[in-house]
């Protein structure tokens, strides 16, 4: 495991992977109930890559979910950030509360977002990054809609499963939570672009690099390993 971290993040050591992580959050993806008015402001960050893979990460910050404000995914900003930088896919987060959920709103601006990026780059497949408590029962779980958002192509998921396993991150389950938001991401894209996704869901204890930084680099080893593996089939 140590000689596949050594070769996918031969750039980065260890502390240089988390001391970006923690200051690409502080500053993209920093918690705040300050509402924008999204006609006026661009909630969200998104940059397009060479890599026909776009990496998601709707709950980045704080947002709305009947008129209340929930958290957000602590660092899963920085992930798609990062994976931008170090495997050239494509990204978008959300960056800022503008009163919404881009997870499960219909009609949703985050999802015309994704399509416009989608259509514009030639996306092949669509990862939707998202986290977990510390207290769930897996490391990663793997949503698939009961696969109906894998579209017949199932070698990302096994080709994810795989690598998480081999970094490190043994506990992986598939549609835990049995039942898939219909207006999510992954649901969206799969159903109205017809372009396969997965949702990913990763526990709290992978996604702190300051108080686990062992564990958010072998995290980000199989993103970046999986993101590779994958390109040359499309």
């Amino acid at each position: 495991m140590e000689d596949k971290q050594a070769e996918v993040l031969k750039e980065y050591s260890r502390a240089r992977l988390n001391e970006e992580a923690v200051n690409v959050e502080r500053i993209h993806f920093y918690k705040t109930d300050k509402r924008v008015n999204p006609k006026q402001e661009d909630p969200f960050w998104f940059s397009v890559g060479d890599v026909p893979i776009l990496v998601s990460a709707p709950h980045a910050v704080r947002h709305y979910r009947q008129k209340k404000i929930k958290m957000s995914d602590q660092f899963t900003g920085a992930i798609v950030y990062l994976l931008n930088k170090l495997t050239g896919c494509s990204a978008i987060a959300a960056t800022k509360l503008y009163g919404g959920d881009p997870n499960v709103d219909n009609p949703c601006i985050y999802k015309e977002k994704i399509h416009d990026l989608c259509a514009r780059q030639n996306v092949k497949y669509v990862l939707d990054i998202h986290g977990s408590a510390r207290e769930s029962e897996f490391d990663i779980d793997i949503e698939t809609n009961r696969t109906k958002n894998l579209l017949g192509k199932t070698r990302a998921a096994n080709l994810l499963e795989g690598n998480f396993q081999d970094f490190g991150l043994p506990k992986i389950s598939r549609d835990y939570f049995k039942v898939s938001e219909p207006n999510s991401v992954a649901s969206y894209v799969a159903r109205e672009l017809g372009i396969p996704a997965l949702q990913i869901e990763i526990n709290k204890q992978f996604r702190v690099p300051a108080q686990n930084p062992q564990g958010f680099h072998r995290l980000m080893g199989a993103l970046i390993k999986s993101i590779h593996e994958l390109t040359p089939h499309f």
